[in-house]
């Protein structure tokens, strides 16, 4: 029955945006639901060993957004075309860190772009599978792993110790073959 602050602030906060206001009685509803659900369904504790790297995030984010605004465009013109062929299909891809908040994380933020939806995280071997539009050929598979090799090479760059980003070069290093092209039937 301990009191975690930091995430009954966060389940305050949310439970206000919900509703739109910050008057007293919100808040204090907020403060004792968020401290019920912390107590009921307490959350195992996250051990994040990295740090908050500010231009590293700059950058994740930079790449977010333009992720974000050249697949708007993307679906924006297969929307008005006559004829339209998805060609859409599931790409498996290989992550190269070993820890969960990254892994949730990549997840997260390749889901918010338009064209591309996370199906299943796998979390032995650390491999996500991606439901993608216009899936041509090889080139366009090829495309859509390597856009999640920048993602999570983001993540890694933008939260990740020093020894995470270099394990994390090494390990690109090491397994080229996870840049070829694998399209699951």
């Amino acid at each position: 029955m301990r009191v975690r602050p930091l995430s009954i602030l966060g389940m305050t906060l949310v439970w206000a945006l919900l509703w739109g206001s910050a008057s007293p009685l919100i808040v204090l509803s907020g403060i004792l639901i968020a401290w019920v659900v912390d107590v009921v369904f307490p959350l195992p504790p996250i051990h994040w060993t990295g740090r908050f790297r500010p231009l590293g995030f700059l950058r994740l984010l930079g790449h977010l957004l333009l992720d974000l605004v050249v697949s708007s465009l993307r679906i924006l013109r297969l929307a008005f075309l006559r004829e339209v062929k998805l060609d859409a299909g599931i790409v498996r891809v290989d992550l190269h860190t070993d820890d969960d908040l990254y892994q949730v994380a990549v997840a997260e933020l390749l889901s918010l772009v338009p064209g591309t939806v996370v199906v299943e995280v796998v979390r032995h071997p650390r491999r996500l599978y991606l439901h993608a539009l216009e899936l041509h050929d090889a080139e366009s598979v090829d495309k859509v792993q390597r856009m999640v090799m920048a993602v999570e090479s983001g993540v890694v760059r933008a939260f990740g110790s020093a020894e995470q980003i270099h394990a994390f070069d090494l390990a690109c290093l090491a397994h080229p073959a996870a840049l070829t092209p694998q399209m699951e039937e």
